[in-house]
Order: C-alpha cells, then sequence, then structure tokens
C-alpha cells in the first residue's frame, strides 16, 4: 500500500507549503496532463514544470513576521 501511494502526487501540492482547502491524490501522468491543459490550480504547484519522476524541492519556512501589537496607551 504504501509503494502505491508513493507513486500518487497530492493535487495540489502548494509550493509555498501552505495547506490547501481542497485537495486529491492524483498519478503523474494525470498531473502532467492537468499542466499541459493549464488546469486552474497548477499555478501554484511544487510539481509545475517537473517530469513525472521528479520530486519538488522542500518548502521553504514561512518567514517570521513582527506581531503587530496594539499601541499602548499613555497614562
Amino acid at each position: 500500500m504504501a509503494q502505491e501511494q508513493a507513486e500518487f502526487r497530492q493535487c495540489p501540492t502548494r509550493a509555498s507549503g501552505a495547506a490547501p482547502l481542497i485537495a486529491h491524490w492524483i498519478a503523474p501522468g494525470s498531473c502532467l496532463e492537468r499542466q499541459r491543459r493549464n488546469y486552474h490550480k497548477c499555478f501554484t504547484c511544487a510539481f509545475r514544470g517537473l517530469s513525472a519522476a521528479e520530486r519538488p524541492k522542500a518548502a521553504p519556512l514561512a518567514p517570521l513576521g513582527r506581531v503587530a501589537r496594539p499601541a499602548e496607551a499613555s497614562i
């Protein structure tokens, strides 16, 4: 079972590492076909432009931003 699941890709796999709202598992051939037909989710996918045998690099970590705090009230 693990061998079979490794042959599938999660569509879409966000390049940013963000979890998609709706995703499903597809075969690499289906992934390439969707890319060729400009499927609406492909523009942000980590598999975009990769062959069926290639794997995307690990998603970069999101930069830590400054935490917004309310202005302190002066008394």
